[in-house]
């Protein structure tokens, strides 16, 4: 621990924080500090919380470079990743097309996949490179902001959609309240977020198994502010007006193949009971603003 004192609430549920012991490499922040849990949510976030300046720095050109280089983008640097075409499909069994804003929307893949299914959409992107490139590539509208800062008018969205974006960012209940106020009455936020503090079951099973293949080199600091747990962030979308539709954890790369007899349907059941006991690798909420505010 580097000796901040801790004098602030939790950024979710306003709960208290505590010192962690040993924090796990895995949550090491890359702008330091230090990694506090809430107890009342369970969730981490990081103090001291970096400055506009300093967050905007972490997220030149040299990030995107390395997150290609490291993970690449799932489905292709050309295309939205499967699971996104998905989830469009989810959104559209609730809503008819009209205005989705994709909040953190990168290089504007799914910005570009919406409005290729009809909607009228358009993105919100911190980051000068990557919304430069999202222009470029699809000519799609990306406002190159926070979504605090981005010029649009309140109650004019159909769709606020978050992948991944909001735990990285200084204040998420903020954030999501601006996103509220964007939304028309009846009006749908989807956020998906990782869930970094409670370990699949199906990794938890193979890696007793076969240790030798759960061998990973040290992971790199991480460019988190706040971990999620389920609790914390049904939490802060309720305070930030939300109505909470459902909340699901997800694995998105499952792979069922083994060489075993009946070992690709003992898989496909363990996957299913990780999403069911909540400890699959992603969180989605779907969360509506209530119709009579």
């Amino acid at each position: 621990m580097s000796g901040v004192a801790v004098a602030e609430a939790c950024r979710l549920c306003e709960g208290p924080l505590a010192p962690m012991g040993a924090v796990p490499a895995s949550l090491r922040p890359v702008t330091g500090g230090d990694v506090l849990r809430c107890t009342s949510c369970a969730s981490l976030q990081v103090l001291p919380v970096p400055s506009p300046q300093e967050l905007a720095r972490l997220y030149e050109e040299d990030y995107w470079a390395e997150f290609r280089a490291r993970w690449g983008i799932r489905g292709g640097d050309t295309e939205v990743a499967p699971q996104l075409k998905l989830r469009l499909r989810e959104i559209e069994s609730r809503l008819a097309t009209g205005r989705l804003l994709d909040l953190g929307c990168a290089m504007g893949h799914f910005v570009a996949h919406a409005r290729d299914q009809g909607w009228e959409a358009i993105g919100v992107e911190p980051s000068v490179a990557a919304a430069e490139e999202g222009r470029r590539r699809y000519g799609v509208t990306i406002h190159n902001c926070v979504l605090e800062a981005a010029p649009i008018p309140p109650a004019s969205q159909d769709v606020v959609h978050s992948n991944h974006v909001i735990e990285h960012l200084p204040d998420p209940v903020g954030t999501l309240r601006t996103a509220f106020r964007m939304l028309r009455p009846g009006g749908i936020l989807v956020a998906e977020v990782p869930q970094e503090l409670a370990t699949p079951l199906v990794d938890r099973i193979l890696a007793r198994l076969h240790p030798e293949l759960y061998c990973k080199p040290p992971p790199p600091p991480s460019y988190h502010l706040v971990f999620f747990t389920p609790r914390g962030l049904t939490i802060a979308a309720g305070r930030a007006g939300f109505e909470v539709l459902s909340l699901r954890s997800v694995n998105h790369t499952q792979n069922t193949s083994s060489r075993l007899p009946l070992g690709s349907q003992a898989k496909g059941l363990l996957y299913w009971l990780e999403e069911k006991l909540m400890t699959a690798p992603n969180l989605v909420l779907f969360a509506a603003r209530p119709a009579a505010r």
